[in-house]
């Protein structure tokens, strides 16, 4: 996370001055302003993924609830509430609070709140509010749409979000802004721990198309080239390749590894670019 703040310095002098003299080689300086957006994007896919993760399995596991408060496979920093309208019971919202220090929940790590809100009465649609929300040091705004695509509530799912904002602090009072344009991920289940019945060693593959604008100008975007894996169990994608793009500076290849919750499980991905490899902790 700092490593991109301190990036941004960077950035500036070669994107928008090109008149930065560090005594480097340029491909070294290329290879550098290149992989500090490569990061800040995947680290914004991987918040996604576990709000997305969070929310399936704590709010859409089971959507017949049978008291106020849900509390099976639920961190002890999470209150997870249901609401019903008062005439008809039928269900209002689910509203997920992690609390105003970080909560590590099953997805990740998070502050503030989730508001989940049928959009139907066949509970099939669903709006994501967010409430003072933020995750790795990212206060995160916007409103999150949430389909249950599947037979099966928990099973497969898929989740997108438009013009987003993620704030993340610099030195001082400076505050940077990220523009996501639009992410759109759809979710698969794959497989879970034979035997057993809790949700938070589930394996997903999914599909994503992610794009927006990082600080300083540059546009950004991630699109799966394969099916991505993602393991509760690990709170990171594991697996899949990705194309990544940056406007005005090139192309890269995403490597997220093989897929294995037990040989994968190392929180690291690989962006291959400019005939290098970068190595890049989600």
């Amino acid at each position: 996370m700092r490593r991109f703040i301190s990036g941004l310095a960077l950035s500036f002098c070669v994107l928008l001055v090109n008149s930065c003299s560090t005594g480097s080689d340029p491909e070294d300086i290329i290879l550098d302003v290149f992989s500090v957006p490569a990061e800040l994007t995947l680290q914004i896919e991987n918040v996604f993924n576990d709000l997305a993760m969070d929310v399936n399995g704590i709010a859409m596991h089971k959507l017949e609830f049978t008291g106020d408060l849900i509390t099976t496979n639920v961190a002890k920093c999470l209150k997870a509430s249901v609401h019903r309208n008062s005439e008809t019971s039928v269900l209002d919202s689910i509203v997920l609070d992690y609390g105003t220090a970080t909560c590590s929940s099953n997805g990740a790590a998070f502050k503030g709140k989730v508001i989940v809100d049928p959009k139907d009465g066949d509970l099939k649609s669903f709006d994501i509010r967010l409430r003072d929300f933020s995750s790795y040091g990212y206060s995160i705004t916007g409103t999150v749409d949430f389909q249950i695509t599947g037979e099966t509530a928990g099973n497969d799912f898929s989740m997108k979000m438009e013009n987003a904002e993620f704030l993340i602090n610099g030195t001082g009072e400076t505050v940077y802004t990220v523009t996501v344009a639009s992410i759109n991920n759809v979710y698969t289940f794959l497989k879970s721990e034979a035997g057993s019945p809790a949700y938070i060693d589930d394996v997903f593959k999914f599909t994503t198309s992610l794009s927006g604008e990082t600080p300083d100008g540059v546009l950004f975007n991630l699109e799966s080239s394969s099916d991505l894996i993602y393991a509760y169990s690990c709170k990171n994608i594991i697996g899949g390749k990705a194309d990544f793009s940056l406007s005005d500076i090139g192309d890269g290849i995403v490597n997220f590894g093989g897929g294995d919750p037990e040989s994968d499980c190392d929180a690291k991905a690989t962006v291959s670019a400019f005939g290098a490899n970068i190595s890049i902790t989600l």
